[in-house]
Parts: C-alpha cells; structure tokens; sequence
C-alpha cells in the first residue's frame, strides 16, 4: 500500500513514543498525518460516567460523539474486526500519510523498533514486508540478526538509530513523492462532488495510479 507504513515491535520497545515524535516531524512539513493503533487486547477510549459510556452500556451498536473541534465513534465489531483496508477507505479521506502501530503480520512496509534494554526478540524481522529497523544495536549486530531470520533475498533494509526521527521522516517521505494521484471531479451536485472525492483520496494508498485525471458529469 502507497503511503501506509507500520511500526512494530516488542511491549516496551518504545515504538508509540517514536511514533508521536515521527508524527510531529511529518505535521511540521505540511503532511497531513493519518494514525491508527491496533490492539489484541480489549481497550475502552471512554470512561465510565460519561454520556457516551452510558448509551453504549445501555446497548448501542453505535455511540458517536461530535463537536465544532473533533468527533468519535465507538462501535462494536458485530461480525469480524474491519481490515485496514477497510479502515483507511472509510476514515481516513483527506491524509496524506497512514502510520499504523502493530499490524505486524499485514503486507504493510514496516519499520520495527528493536531496542537493547527491552530484553525481546525481534518481531518482524522474518517479514519480507520489513523496510526498516528502528534501534541502539551496532548496524553489524542488526545485519546479522536480520540474516539468522531470513536467508532468502528481499529488498534493502535500512538500519537507523533511535534518534534518528527526522531521517526516518524524509525517508518516508521518498518512498511517498509522486504517489498520489491527481483526480478532478466534475459535477453539479455538491454532494457527489463531496462523497466521491473524498472516496477517491483515500484510494491513493492502494494504487500505484499517478496524476489521474477524472471527470464525473
């Protein structure tokens, strides 16, 4: 996927703390970040007491939260847990970058954060899907880490250090320059105008498709 970058790694390896740092670099280039945490275990974003908690205890499929600054929704996974894919193409119209923590098994590049004093193996570092190692270990260390995992050709992976956040950052950045399509929509109702541009952004992460003219009368 185009512009869709994991970070993985062991509990307490710190990748959420690199993740916020690598989110403030991207902002700050004019980046519009989109960013999705996914989690094995159960989690609740509200607290008791509060409204939304109580329709949602009361028996809401679907409790949702908005105001003039921000919005959120909560709603229970009737069936199967949504793919990313799914997950990127309802929410996520309008970014421009999707950094996602976890989804260490998906077909995601991915960056595994690898640390010494968190005393874990590697995650990831069998994945054909890994671009990029996130550590304080000797790059020699890492190579030969990545080799006893892997004997099989695939692409370059790059080794930076735990500080290095702004090198990662125009790293992505590389990777993602050109990638997205250019779409015109042409339309006299504003509403199709809305949906569908919206629903066409968020397909520039799954295409390789570039500077894409589309006219919708």
């Amino acid at each position: 996927m185009n512009n869709v970058f994991s970070f993985v790694g062991a509990s307490g390896s710190g990748k959420t703390t690199f993740i916020e740092k690598l989110i403030r670099f991207l902002t700050e280039k004019g980046y519009k970040v989109g960013a999705i945490k996914h989690d094995a275990h159960k989690f609740e974003i509200d607290k008791p007491g509060k409204d939304s908690f109580r329709f949602k205890a009361a028996g809401a499929i679907v409790s949702f939260i908005s105001s003039h600054e921000k919005l959120a929704l909560v709603k229970s996974n009737i069936e199967d847990e949504p793919d990313l894919h799914e997950i990127i193409l309802k929410y996520m119209s309008g970014v421009d970058i999707v950094i996602t923590e976890g989804y260490k098994k998906s077909v995601i590049p991915k960056f595994e954060v690898f640390r010494k004093g968190n005393g874990n193996l590697p995650v990831s570092f069998d994945s054909r899907y890994l671009i990029g190692v996130i550590t304080d270990y000797e790059p020699s260390e890492v190579i030969n880490l990545l080799k006893h995992y892997s004997t099989e050709p695939r692409r370059e992976i790059k080794i930076f250090h735990l500080d290095d956040v702004e090198k990662v950052t125009e790293y992505l950045i590389d990777i993602c320059i050109d990638a997205n399509p250019k779409i015109e929509i042409e339309s006299g109702n504003e509403i199709i105008q809305k949906y569908l541009a919206a629903y066409l952004d968020a397909l520039k992460f799954f295409s390789d498709i570039k500077n894409v003219k589309i006219e919708i009368r």
